[in-house]
């Protein structure tokens, strides 16, 4: 698969925080500042967004639910067939050209007005990020081995913490300027960034792809014949669950169930981005082969399951220890996070057929999707409206997830010729 070496693993695996936060010369860190122009982009658009979205668009805040809706159920329904194009077209060549694209539409944004446009660029632009996003991730795993490909997912997400946090703060300088034209720069950036984006990815290395020749090729749906792989993907949706409850649930949960002030809520958020920033790349040490994405993705469900009863602790204290509880249950949600990232990255590169990964990648999305639709409405019902008890029954989804991955995993693994010798031994011992 034309896999490059990054560094000798003795450099890859110094202690120092250096070497955590900054990744090696190469396509390692050309792949990182390429993550922290997404950020910079992103970050100006999203943190504004709501705002722009009202007194731009001219929309109600139901609107833009239904049209964030649209796009997630758009995507869930073409995620295979759509990913799928990075096997057929090449991930590079995807990537790059869908990118351009994704900064054209942003460029629409100061023209639209009213629903009917919203919807409309809405899930364009939710389709083009997907595949670009399977351009972006078929590419990472061809063009770099198994111990460095985590790696350097690592330090991209690192990177795209650090840009986000940037596009946050010329967003915030946009709202306070509170004019039209600083609502515009806000989309505007996010078009020039991935322009710029567009044509940075067309100077990374290209891929030489060695490939079955087949007098047919296989079907992107196939991927719905693979239930083992199916279960994969149903179990980790599961598991990233995680995002929803610390994103949506304990916002509402300190709000409504707890005496801590607001502010705190952005006491709790810089902690979720300071620990995304340092500590993920140190998380990922062993964790590129499955018996090691298995390790973290139980021990992510099992940070996951002791924070949930904190959280519930904390609607039943005042004051400081109000507070301490909910920072102490951020730091674990965040540990979830890191370590279900680590997990996934391998996950997602191991089991899928070297000619298929964009459908399988795509079939892993609609997990993720579906999750994203789903989890909102039925976890802040299941904690924040019944008082406190369901957070026990959130903590035991997660325990169930953490006990069941291993298993999951491993009967994928036995159904892939190439990957029974590696099957995870830890993971049949759940």
């Amino acid at each position: 698969m034309g896999q490059r070496k990054l560094r000798p693993s003795g450099e890859m695996s110094g202690m120092g925080v250096r070497k955590n936060l900054i990744p090696p010369a190469g396509i390692a860190r050309r792949l990182a500042t390429q993550s922290l122009l997404v950020g910079i982009g992103y970050g100006t658009f999203l943190t504004g967004s709501a705002v722009f979205f009202t007194r731009v668009v001219g929309l109600r805040p139901h609107e833009i639910g239904l049209g964030l809706s649209a796009a997630a159920a758009a995507a869930l329904l073409l995620a295979v067939p759509l990913s799928a194009l990075a096997d057929r077209v090449g991930p590079l060549l995807l990537w790059g050209r869908v990118t351009a694209v994704q900064g054209l539409l942003f460029a629409l944004w100061p023209l639209v007005r009213g629903f009917v446009g919203f919807i409309a660029v809405m899930v364009l632009l939710e389709l083009v990020a997907m595949v670009a996003q399977a351009g972006r991730s078929v590419y990472l795993i061809e063009a770099l081995a198994p111990e460095d490909r985590v790696r350097t997912q690592a330090f991209s997400r690192s990177w795209l913490n650090v840009g986000w946090s940037l596009g946050a703060g010329l967003a915030a300088l946009a709202l306070a300027l509170d004019t039209l034209p600083g609502y515009y720069g806000m989309v505007l950036v996010n078009s020039v960034v991935l322009l710029a984006n567009s044509f940075f990815v067309t100077r990374l290395p290209a891929l030489v792809r060695h490939r079955e020749q087949r007098a047919e090729r296989p079907r992107a749906s196939e991927v719905f014949r693979d239930r083992p792989y199916l279960a994969v993907t149903a179990v980790c949706a599961v598991l990233a669950c995680y995002m929803t409850v610390a994103m949506e649930v304990a916002p509402l949960w300190l709000l409504h169930n707890t005496d801590a002030p607001r502010w705190w809520l952005g006491v709790l958020t810089v902690t979720n981005t300071l620990m995304a920033t340092t500590m993920q790349v140190a998380l990922t040490r062993g964790t590129h082969t499955l018996t090691g994405a298995v390790r973290s993705l139980r021990l992510g469900a099992l940070a996951a399951t002791l924070g949930c009863p904190i959280y519930l602790l904390a609607g039943g204290t005042t004051g400081w220890p109000t507070m301490a509880a909910m920072f102490g249950a951020t730091v674990l949600l965040t540990m979830s996070e890191l370590l279900y990232s680590a997990g996934a990255w391998t996950v997602m590169a191991e089991l899928p057929p070297p000619d298929r990964r964009g459908a399988y990648l795509g079939a892993f999305r609609m997990g993720t999707s579906a999750q994203s639709m789903i989890a909102p409405a039925g976890l802040i019902a299941l904690a924040v409206t019944t008082g406190g008890w369901g957070w026990l029954a959130i903590a035991a989804m997660f325990a169930v997830g953490a006990l069941v991955i291993g298993p999951v995993v491993a009967r994928a693994a036995d159904s892939r010729p190439n990957l029974r010798a590696t099957t995870p031994a830890a993971a049949t011992a759940a």
